[in-house]
């Protein structure tokens, strides 16, 4: 199983939770929030990240979107994680994780290849998409 944690200054995770549960009906399966607050230090941030990945079982894997690179939250993340059973993204975006979600259960490569792609088509300048469907 892929398991995806939304790594984010606090209030970001929760609200994309939030937005799960609207679309899904509920949060789905191993999909979880890790929220980091301006006042936790970044040894306490890392310890609960950390406690995270060692619950991961062989068969496991991990997703790990963060919502700013360079921030306090994406620079919790270790820079050795265990090889080809962790993956980190930063840009958070609705896209991202949707088509991170749509694609985990074809393996942890998959999963982060559709949520780079998500991020990235995510971004449409939305009136010259639509002056270029009237002109179609």
């Amino acid at each position: 199983m892929i398991h995806i944690v939304l790594l984010t200054h606090t209030g970001m995770g929760s609200a994309y939770m939030d937005v799960l549960q609207h679309i899904f009906g509920t949060v789905p399966v191993a999909v979880e929030s890790l929220e980091i607050s301006a006042d936790e230090s970044p040894e306490l941030g890392r310890q609960r990240l950390w406690r995270l990945v060692e619950r991961l079982s062989e068969s496991d894997a991990m997703l790990i979107l963060n919502d700013l690179y360079g921030a306090t939250p994406a620079n919790l993340i270790p820079a050795i994680l265990p090889d080809g059973q962790v993956a980190a993204i930063s840009g958070l975006s609705l896209p991202m994780l949707l088509r991170a979600l749509s694609r985990r259960g074809d393996g942890l490569a998959a999963a982060r290849d559709g949520a780079l792609e998500g991020g990235v088509q995510g971004v449409v300048d939305i009136l010259a998409q639509r002056v270029s469907q009237r002109s179609s």
